[in-house]
């Protein structure tokens, strides 16, 4: 019996030590490695973030029904377009600059751009609007116009604000953000809902979760950039902006051309076949990506900050880090994108209610174009490695590629779920095109 007793004692021991010794290697490879450090600080927020907002679903799809999901989902889509011309791409380079004077700079030019484009869209909007609105039959959008500017305006200076974050390596401020955007975006959503705002509960309620958070972003900065505007140098705003002028003149049609073929098929298949068919899409693709799109967002961004650094340094190990981070991503999303897929027409009906029991038709179609988005495009930097033209010529190629697939499907006037096949097969072969271009890219810069 003694000896029985010594053995179980001995056994937790060891199996104690293996825990110290495994705890104390995770501890090391965080405090050594700066990528992982990041994807653990923003992944864990962004997981909690992601989490509540699923929680939060089945509660929204019983107040909210399909087709009042669609209107949200054409709103976002426009605004998506919209947002990617906000600062002219000049955001982007935040974290590029060795100089924090030079930073600042360009964020002050980005403030300003965007400045400007609001006056310029309300200016449209408002002499112009309704033309627009007819011509698309979205006419429910007629008195939203005041939300565009607000959507456009709050979304981009946070966007800005977060690029800033990651030249400082702030995970934790980040993280911090996306859990407050979260619980007051769903929490705004349902109170809005219960009290019958219809459309526009659903719409002001997502723009609250995705501005909330620039007083926390901008807490630090915004101070500096005043003591800075006191000293103003308009000549080195126009150096900087000459310096990276890529961006706007590549960057920026690629990103809008990127968003065409991203948004363009809620566009379109709410014009083939209602707000009713688009929500569903909507749901469909959301429930696939918010899983897994914790660890992609987190990976990208921290992917940017470090192959920034490790770029500004034309170390070798970013061809590496490319590479292992792909892995990564592929490894992780594959296996829980296919079994949610597969699973999601059964249970659709359960989590969600009856009315959105068709929503799981649209999984199998999605899921292939879903994996290739979540391996390859969190870590799509062309415009870092100086290859600016090959991002604008491969989003003209895929947006070209994707309109020829609805045409097609709208000629031999097929039903939803294959028009949605053909646009995921397109989207998946293009996003195989880009992992090449980006090894390619890596391979020419270290080269040089």
């Amino acid at each position: 019996m003694n000896r029985e007793s010594s053995q179980v004692k001995n056994f937790i021991i060891r199996l104690k030590t293996q825990g110290n010794s495994l705890r104390t290697k995770i501890i090391s490879w965080l405090l050594t490695d700066s990528l992982l450090k990041g994807i653990v600080i923003i992944g864990s927020g962004t997981a909690v973030a992601q989490v509540l907002g699923i929680v939060f679903v089945p509660i929204l799809t019983r107040i909210y029904p399909p087709d009042i999901y669609g209107t949200l989902a054409v709103f976002t889509s426009l605004l998506s377009l919209l947002i990617v011309a906000s600062s002219l791409g000049y955001e982007i380079t935040l974290p590029l600059p060795e100089k924090d004077d030079d930073a600042e700079y360009l964020l002050i030019l980005s403030f300003f751009i965007i400045c400007i484009l609001t006056i310029i869209l309300f200016v449209v909007l408002t002499l112009l609007g309704d033309f627009l609105a007819g011509i698309f039959h979205f006419e429910f959008i007629k008195p939203y116009y005041w939300l565009f500017c607000l959507g456009f305006f709050g979304i981009s200076v946070y966007q800005i604000l977060t690029f800033w974050t990651l030249r400082s390596k702030d995970y934790m401020t980040i993280t911090r953000t996306r859990i407050a955007q979260s619980i007051s975006g769903s929490v705004s959503k349902i109170i809005l809902g219960i009290l019958a705002f219809g459309s526009l509960g659903l719409i002001c309620g997502e723009l609250i979760g995705r501005i909330v958070g620039i007083g926390t972003l901008g807490r630090t900065i915004i101070p500096r950039i005043w003591v800075t505007l006191h000293d103003f140098d308009v000549t080195k705003v126009r150096t900087l902006a000459h310096r990276y002028r890529k961006f706007p003149i590549f960057s920026l049609p690629a990103s809008f051309i990127n968003q065409i073929s991203l948004q363009v098929p809620t566009l379109i298949i709410a014009g083939m076949f209602g707000f009713q068919v688009v929500g569903l899409y909507s749901l469909t693709y959301s429930m696939l990506v918010l899983p897994v799109s914790f660890i992609s967002s987190s990976i990208g961004q921290v992917f940017l900050g470090e192959s920034s650094e490790v770029f500004r340094h034309r170390s070798g190990e970013i061809l590496a880090l490319y590479q292992d981070t792909t892995k990564k991503l592929f490894l992780f999303g594959a296996p829980i994108i296919f079994t949610g897929a597969i699973i999601s027409p059964l249970i659709f009906p359960l989590i969600f209610g009856s009315a959105w029991k068709d929503a799981g038709m649209f999984s199998l179609p999605l899921s292939i174009m879903v994996v290739g988005q979540f391996v390859v495009a969190s870590t799509d930097r062309l415009e870092l490695y100086g290859f600016n033209h090959w991002e604008l010529v491969w989003n003209i190629s895929r947006t070209s590629l994707v309109l020829s697939g609805f045409y097609l499907s709208y000629v031999f006037a097929l039903p939803p779920v294959p028009t949605v096949l053909i646009y995921s097969s397109i989207m998946t072969v293009m996003y195989g095109v880009n992992y090449i271009l980006n090894i390619k890219a890596i391979k020419h810069v270290l080269k040089k």
